[in-house]
């Protein structure tokens, strides 16, 4: 895995070493041109000069030292090595210039890049086999020194402007990121269930968007784990309380009950034991220990309904949902409360499999039990069901006060968000435009066993 600082740095290293050696090619390319020109230029000087001063050297006699003068001018001539041949005497060509003791060192492989083709010039002074000959040679070494020197000095320059940008880029990619280190030790904390890690406003522009989002997520990542943790603690709280009323409702209701239905056949077993039994006494006792298992049975209906309501398999969801409004406008007869079914919803619900049809039917449970609870002044509920595509939805809406801004879903809401997205479903709440609460339970006509745990909002 590449580093991202790393490449912060190298991007602009290489970019920078790409220039550099844009430069440099560009540099010997210019170079090459110009000694070339001064190379011909100083061949052109020496030339010149060769002819003016050679007619003053044939008609002044040796003694006048004509040839020293000649040769001193010459020689002090740049770029141009001048030899002189006196007769009989030939030359070899076998160098190119002369490089004296005390000209700069240059590498050979940058003389050889820059220097151009040697160029020459044999001049005979007279006539004759006694006259002396001047050979004027280009030595472009002078001019290749002075380009090494120039190139050698840049390139310091460069290389120290090089590494301090590249110190520069360190510094400042550290700077940069800085605050991601930040955030993955938050993201870590995060992780193991610890959101108290402080972070510091991060100032660069590109990364502030991710800092805001990530202290929001932060914050509504501790308001989940609070409420799941208060949603556990009051579970567990209701789990203990059904217990203990089932415990009471066993005790106080068919106990005494089952005591009574014991008593009537004893009592009953002694009569016959004793031969005294008649009718009327037989009937007497059957219809206690009816009236008693009677009661008994009401009491089991009550539970299983509070366990599971039977009307779902009896009458099918519907009629389930139509009871349960039904029910809830005889218990507050001030409280409308309508049922409507949009097209093809009704037909749609008969579809849906028994985990999304038992979160539908215990949403809507909820729900007016919230308004008979929290909607204080409310004197409508609407109950709407809706076909969306593939989806079913059930908006609850009535006319009281509504969420205020700072509502929080309770443990009723927070279990019946966790029952429908066991069912594929989701949780949402809001106010109407009009004013009033409206809670939306939506689930799949073919259920899903997960999705997306909803978000309690306001």
């Amino acid at each position: 895995m590449s580093s991202l600082r790393r490449r912060l740095v190298l991007i602009p290293a290489s970019l920078l070493l790409l220039g550099f050696a844009a430069a440099l090619i560009s540099a010997l390319a210019l170079g090459r041109s110009r000694v070339q020109a001064e190379i011909a230029s100083g061949m052109e000087l020496a030339s010149l000069l060769l002819d003016a001063e050679r007619g003053a050297y044939l008609h002044l006699p040796p003694a006048m030292g004509a040839l020293d003068r000649l040769v001193f001018r010459l020689s002090r001539l740049r770029h141009v090595d001048l030899a002189v041949l006196p007769p009989p005497e030939s030359f070899a060509f076998g160098f190119l210039f002369r490089i004296e003791a005390d000209r700069p060192a240059v590498p050979l492989w940058f003389v050889r890049l820059l220097a151009p083709p040697p160029a020459m010039r044999l001049v005979a002074l007279g006539e004759g086999e006694g006259a002396v000959r001047l050979l004027l040679l280009t030595n472009p070494y002078d001019e290749i020194a002075e380009l090494w020197a120039e190139l050698r000095s840049l390139a310091l320059l460069f290389v120290a402007l090089g590494v301090l940008i590249v110190l520069l880029l360190i510094g400042a990619a550290k700077v940069a990121l800085r605050p991601l280190a930040g955030l993955g030790a938050a993201l870590a904390a995060l992780g193991e269930e610890d959101g108290s890690v402080p972070l510091t406003p991060v100032r660069v522009r590109e990364l502030a968007p991710i800092w805001s989002r990530f202290t929001a997520l932060a914050e509504r990542l501790a308001r989940l784990r609070e409420d799941n943790h208060r949603l556990i603690g009051e579970l567990i709280a209701v789990q203990e309380e059904e217990r203990k009323e089932l415990a009471a409702e066993l005790h106080d209701a068919v106990g005494p009950e089952l005591f009574a239905i014991r008593a009537e056949a004893e009592a009953l077993r002694r009569r016959a034991s004793e031969g005294g039994l008649e009718r009327e006494a037989v009937a007497e006792h059957a219809a206690a220990i009816a009236h008693f298992a009677g009661a008994i049975q009401g009491v089991t209906a009550r539970l299983l309904e509070r366990l599971r309501p039977l009307v779902l398999t009896e009458l099918g969801p519907w009629a389930a949902l139509e009871q349960l409004c039904s029910d809830w406008q005889d218990r507050c007869p001030d409280l409308l409360i309508t049922l409507e079914a949009g097209a093809g919803a009704e037909e749609a619900l008969g579809r849906l499999d028994e985990s999304a049809a038992l979160a539908l039917y215990r949403g809507l449970q909820e729900c007016l039990a919230n308004v008979y609870r929290h909607a204080r002044g409310a004197r409508r509920v609407s109950v709407r069901l809706e076909r969306a595509g593939e989806r079913l939805l059930l908006s609850v809406a009535d006319d009281g006060p509504g969420f205020g801004p700072e509502a929080r879903w309770g443990h009723g809401l927070l279990g019946l968000a966790e029952r429908l997205r066991a069912a594929g479903g989701r949780l949402a709440t809001g106010n109407a435009d009009g004013g009033g609460a409206v809670i939306r339970l939506t689930v799949p006509l073919r259920a899903a066993k997960s999705g997306p745990c909803p978000v309690p909002s306001s």
